[in-house]
C-alpha cells in the first residue's frame, strides 16, 4: 500500500530586506538635499571689492528686498527677532551676528535690525557682501 506524506503548504513570506533598503536610501537622499537647500528669502547682497570671505558657524539674519526678516532659517518678524536674539545671547553672549541685507532695503530697516540685535547684547557684527573682484 502507497502511502501519501502529507506536507504543510509553504507559507507566503515576503523579504523585507530590498524594501528596508529602499526606504534608507530615500532617507539619506532626503537628508542630503535638506541640508543642501538655500534659505527661502532671496537675498541679492551688495557688491564690494575688499569683501573677504569669512567661515564660522554666525548668527545669521536675513533681510530680503520686501523687508522680510529671517533669523537662521526661520522667517520672524521684528517684534519676536527681539526675542529670539536675546534668547541666542543668553546661551552664548560671544556670538557674531551675521547680517545678510539686501542691496535694495532702506537703510532705516537696517538700522533698525542693528538696533534690535544690539539691544538684545550683540557686539560684533559681519556684514555679508558679494566680491566683485571675483574669487
Amino acid at each position: 500500500m502507497i502511502k501519501f506524506q502529507k506536507t504543510e503548504r509553504d507559507t507566503f513570506s515576503l523579504d523585507l530586506v530590498p524594501m528596508i533598503n529602499i526606504v534608507f536610501l530615500l532617507l539619506i537622499f532626503f537628508m542630503l538635499t535638506s541640508t543642501a537647500m538655500k534659505s527661502a528669502l532671496g537675498v541679492d547682497l551688495p557688491e564690494a571689492s575688499s569683501s573677504t570671505e569669512i567661515s564660522g558657524k554666525n548668527l545669521v539674519i536675513k533681510i530680503n528686498k520686501d523687508g522680510v526678516l529671517e533669523l537662521g532659517d526661520q522667517v520672524i518678524n521684528s517684534e519676536l527677532l527681539s526675542e529670539q536674539l536675546k534668547d541666542k545671547f543668553s546661551l552664548n553672549e560671544n556670538e557674531i551676528v551675521e547680517i545678510h541685507a539686501d542691496k535694495n532695503i532702506q537703510f532705516e530697516l537696517f538700522s533698525n535690525i542693528i538696533a534690535l540685535a544690539r539691544q538684545a547684547g550683540a557686539k560684533e557684527f559681519i556684514f555679508a557682501t558679494e566680491n566683485t573682484d571675483g574669487p
